[in-house]
């Protein structure tokens, strides 16, 4: 049985944070693969370039890992997706394995908005990146659904988390300023050559 993280995004481009975080996560949380998964292009958000490019560039960025992957999951999805549809293809597809999803202490602030949040919360085991070491606490402290499911829960601290921003990243494209230190010489070649965030 493998133990594999589930990272959920955009990744509009996928930065450099993004890989530190992914090997800080392996390293912690002791895992033996983790995927990404980009969302897909049903989501209206600002600037969202379509699914291949991102998940051409994540195809990059793992293939100089042997413990990371991305998936093409959410690709052609015509409707919205909710987590919790997400959460039960993988169930199936990774059945014989030790599944945690990945999220921000942020998103798990709000996962009781989400659809079949109960079902969230009380069946399935999570990664919960904390921006501040009282980020968790704070949580269990105003949800006793959370609080009394607390075993489900790996919390690692990144007081970084919050600063991944590929917006950054896009606008600095747009501007024809230097991202060397926000992304991957590989990625960047890959947005040159198909001209991608200039518009």
């Amino acid at each position: 049985m493998s133990k594999i993280g589930f990272f959920g995004g955009s990744f509009n481009p996928p930065t450099n944070a993004h890989i530190n975080l992914a090997k800080q996560i392996i390293h912690e949380c002791k895992l033996d693969k983790l995927i990404f998964v980009p969302i897909g292009d049903f989501y209206k958000k600002q600037d969202l370039i379509a699914f291949k490019h991102r998940y051409n560039m994540l195809k990059i960025m793992c293939d100089l890992n042997e413990k990371l992957e991305v998936s093409n999951i959410e690709d052609n999805q015509l409707t919205k997706v909710y987590a919790i549809d997400i959460f039960e293809i993988i169930k199936k597809q990774y059945a014989n394995d030790d599944i945690y999803y990945i999220m921000g202490s942020d998103n798990l602030e709000k996962i009781t908005s989400w659809k079949d949040y109960i079902k969230l919360v009380t069946s399935y085991k999570y990664i919960i990146i904390e921006r501040k070491e009282d980020d968790f606490k704070s949580i269990l402290e105003e949800n006793s659904l959370i609080k009394g499911h607390s075993d489900n829960y790996t919390v690692i601290h990144n007081n970084k988390y919050q600063q991944i921003s590929s917006s950054v990243a896009r606008e600095k494209i747009k501007n024809g300023e230097d991202v060397s230190n926000l992304i991957s010489k590989e990625i960047e070649k890959y947005i040159v050559q198909n001209s991608l965030y200039i518009n």
